[in-house]
């Protein structure tokens, strides 16, 4: 299973916070192409951010504070390679203009949380695998709970970056869920056979 991973050089998705209707953050940087690492790392913290791209190194992220500190951060990161950054505010010019942006922050939501919902049907087959061989031991449950809590901290991680409420959250928070309970009754299976084996062993 692929979920992100916590780095101690990538900046961390912004909590949900309250930002101003029609107003933004532009955030405009180069970065030289030595090291050639530099160019993906900074990709990867705005993607994380969950930052438009308006073009090559034009960055778009909705006006709130949070935001304006996780654009800071970025700024001094690109800095730290050599390369230059600058953070504006600007304004929607128009509701069309508003509207076509809004619906391309919940597009790029919408495929994060359809990630989301193939990593529950893998965890789903996963589980249906280990039935097939009989693997009802404690050793994993332990494996299924940590595939579930990624699971969870994914959803989480996708959610802080959702500032216009894209509709896919609502059916991956539903798989998630299923994946909950697919887990409980797993569990119950592997204690009932620890259990019924136990009993045996007594007699």
């Amino acid at each position: 299973m692929l979920y992100e991973t916590s780095d101690p050089h990538i900046v961390d998705a912004p909590t949900p916070a309250r930002t101003t209707h029609g107003h933004w953050l532009v955030l405009i940087y180069r970065v030289p192409s030595d090291p050639s690492s530099a160019r993906s790392a900074i990709w990867r913290e705005t993607r994380r951010l969950g930052a438009l791209a308006l073009q090559h190194a034009v960055c778009l992220l909705p006006l709130s504070e949070a935001n304006r500190a996780a654009y800071a951060r970025v700024a001094r990161r690109v800095e730290e390679y050599g390369g230059e950054a600058t953070v504006l505010e600007t304004a929607s010019p128009d509701e069309g203009w508003q509207a076509k942006i809004v619906a391309r922050f919940n597009v790029a939501r919408d495929e994060e949380y359809d990630e989301v919902v193939d990593e529950t049907e893998r965890f789903h087959e996963e589980i249906a695998r280990e039935r097939r061989k009989g693997k009802f031991t404690f050793a994993e449950l332990e494996d299924e709970e940590s595939n579930l809590e990624r699971l969870r901290k994914y959803l989480a991680q996708v959610q802080a970056r959702d500032a216009f409420e894209a509709a896919g959250y609502a059916r991956a928070a539903a798989e998630v869920e299923g994946c909950a309970v697919a887990l409980a009754a797993f569990a119950q299976e592997i204690y009932e056979r620890q259990d019924a084996a136990t009993t045996g062993e007594g007699r």
